[in-house]
């Protein structure tokens, strides 16, 4: 017998990214050898990204799991980590990480069972060869034992190459672990794979890879792996072929980009996906398909700024969701939406209507110095000395307009009704001759 709960609080704005999540599970156990008993697990995620100035982020996240059997707290594990990347050039990336392990049981004191700070460069070449290199120092706690840490380091360099049509992937891999306890030599892996997308969705894989089990393995293994696949999708009834590999368990991002042409900020089915649309992350470009969606996959755990690849962005769309800014856990897919607008105008005159017939006659006085309001405040003009009121850069969809009532001179009133609603569509970007006339009480 099982009952669960959870509760999630997001926030994205341009320079903040923060995720709380928390989930409780109460269990309820009956085994035939035992007596019954009460299991409660409250376990917990969350993580705070800032965007310090344009090319440098920092974040910060804890996860923790509570345990709990018959209302007696029994233990805790945490995971705290902290990030801070720089983007040295548009091309290049520096990254520190700090992260600690630890757990709690009833009769202990808190232990750290491992304790890592690294520091990884990544340098894109080109939108289809980048580099990197990864070095950390890591001290560990074995499950064994209590009395002894063990301190070691790591290194990796690696090199990831994509065909031009993005169809085949060549990655070479070379790691290095540092001599350990009973271990006096150091470990030396490497793995190389070349990956090529086949029609129906099928991928082929061949690697060569010399690697260790464990920490303390004297020998490596080497290994030749080849292997054609793909996975299906069951869904809506349907039955849809998508490519798999070993990789995919790594985390990845992805979503749609649209023309909002409701201007709701969400997508709905009235709006346009884009294709041919590049979303950029660290250096990265993905383009949208013709379903307007978009993918980056394979990308190693940590803190991310998504967002238009602003100089391939068309000049006629406008950004509707500022960067958002996200942290991927290990096994983690994210799903980011962006939508775009085009920008029409809404203009129109402010008069006094003196016939009272709805509309501005030859001999009707125009009423300058009037505030003009769009959206509730969004945007406020004043009207020129004929009248006249311009918006620009109004998105598409439903607006309203209406006068300042501050302004309007002392013994006027709006004739009519004194919100004005205007929808702008693709079709009808510009609205011309919106009139607010004005009669004596």
């Amino acid at each position: 017998d099982e009952t669960s709960a959870t509760i999630k609080y997001i926030r994205r704005e341009k320079i903040v990214g923060t995720k709380a999540e928390a989930e409780f599970v109460d269990t309820a156990y009956l085994l035939n050898d035992n007596d019954p008993y009460r299991l409660q697990n409250l376990n917990t995620k969350s993580d705070l990204t800032v965007s310090i100035a344009r090319n440098f982020l920092f974040g910060v996240a804890f996860d923790t799991e509570n345990t709990w059997r018959e209302k007696t707290y029994t233990a805790l594990s945490l995971l705290g980590e902290t990030d801070a990347k720089w983007s040295i050039t548009d091309d290049t990336l520096l990254i520190g990480n700090v992260k600690l392990e630890g757990s709690k049981k009833t009769d202990s004191s808190f232990q750290i069972e491992q304790f890592k700070t690294g520091l990884y460069l990544h340098h894109f070449f080109t939108p289809h060869l980048n580099v990197f290199a990864e070095a950390n120092r890591v001290s560990e706690l074995p499950f064994y034992t209590q009395d002894e840490n063990y301190l070691y380091t790591t290194a990796r360099l690696g090199l990831t190459y994509h065909v031009p049509d993005r169809t085949g992937k060549f990655s070479g891999q070379l790691g290095y672990r540092s001599p350990v306890g009973s271990r006096m030599v150091p470990q030396w892996s490497s793995v190389f794979t070349y990956e090529k997308e086949l029609s129906s969705a099928f991928l082929l894989e061949l690697a060569f890879e010399r690697h260790y089990d464990t920490l303390w393995d004297q020998d490596p293994e080497h290994v030749i792996r080849f292997s054609i696949g793909r996975a299906l999708g069951f869904a809506d009834g349907k039955i849809k072929p998508y490519r798999y590999s070993e990789e995919d368990d790594t985390t990845r991002i992805g979503g749609k980009v649209y023309l909002d042409i409701n201007g709701n900020g969400q997508f709905d089915a009235d709006d346009q996906p884009l294709d041919g649309i590049k979303i950029l992350v660290d250096g990265r470009i993905a383009e949208t398909n013709q379903d307007g969606e978009y993918i980056f996959s394979s990308l190693p755990p940590g803190i991310y700024r998504v967002y238009f690849h602003l100089p391939s962005l068309p000049a006629n769309y406008t950004p509707v969701t500022e960067p958002q800014l996200i942290r991927l856990r290990e096994q983690e897919n994210f799903f980011v939406d962006f939508a775009v607008t085009v920008n029409g105008s809404i203009s129109g005159k402010v008069f006094i209507d003196a016939n009272a017939n709805g509309r501005q006659d030859g001999n009707e006085s125009p009423l300058p110095w009037i505030g003009v309001i769009l959206d509730e405040g969004q945007q406020k003009v004043f009207t020129d000395s004929d009248g006249s009121f311009y918006f620009e850069g109004v998105a598409l969809g439903a607006h309203t307009v209406t006068l300042d009532p501050q302004s309007l001179p002392t013994g006027l009133t709006i004739t009519g009704y004194e919100v004005k609603t205007v929808f702008l569509t693709e079709e009808a970007l510009d609205y011309p001759g919106l009139q607010f006339p004005l009669i004596a009480n």
